[in-house]
């Protein structure tokens, strides 16, 4: 578990990288730009998957808090057999939604590595910002699965009457969770704004 977060960190810093070289070769082609529009294909269809992962991706942890609420309800009725078959479910889930943020890095990857080549500056200016609100969602979707991992493996001490079991974790990962799931919608929203400006710049 450790070396799979620690790949995923090291995943993560590298977008950031290629994110800050793509703006400064970005500002370096500028003086080269004229005044009028052109969005390079490459960007085109790396936007629309990415908007299309994202969508994705929040509809998955959406649904992970409705089966939480689920798990939750089937322990309050003593249920703890079926609550621990959804708990073991649900691990097996949050791999999937990592691999869907490791798809919507690559497009976004792709979408900074075209910024150069968008024109007028304005609208290259709110396309960069677009990407980098999303890619600051990709690190939230890091902290909510690790929040959400850390929960189910507490609540599987629990059904499973292991002594290491300590309740209070359970509200302090829920309201982690909870202010990590606001982030992440938020921040898509965010994304999508910029990118509403971004064709009226055009």
């Amino acid at each position: 578990m450790s070396r799979r977060i620690n790949k995923s960190i090291s995943f993560f810093v590298n977008i950031t990288l290629v994110l800050i070289i793509a703006f400064i070769f970005g500002l370096i082609g500028y003086s080269l730009l004229k005044n009028d529009s052109f969005v390079p294909e490459s960007f085109v269809e790396a936007r629309s998957t990415s908007s299309f992962i994202a969508s994705e991706l929040v509809s998955i942890l959406d649904n992970s808090s409705k089966i939480l609420d689920k798990i939750l309800e089937e322990d309050k009725n003593g249920k703890f057999s079926s609550a621990l078959e959804l708990v073991d479910q649900e691990i097996e889930k949050i791999e999937s939604a990592n691999n869907k943020a490791l798809e919507l890095s690559k497009e976004l990857i792709k979408m900074a590595e075209s910024l150069r080549e968008i024109k007028p500056f304005k609208a290259r200016d709110l396309a960069f910002t677009a990407i980098t609100q999303e890619t600051s969602l990709l690190f939230s979707v890091r902290d909510y699965n690790s929040f959400f991992s850390s929960l189910l493996e507490t609540l599987r001490l629990k059904f499973t009457d292991d002594v290491r079991y300590n309740d209070d974790n359970i509200q302090t990962l829920m309201k982690k969770m909870n202010e990590g799931a606001k982030e992440i919608n938020s921040i898509n929203e965010s994304f999508n704004q910029e990118l509403k400006a971004f064709d009226k710049a055009l």
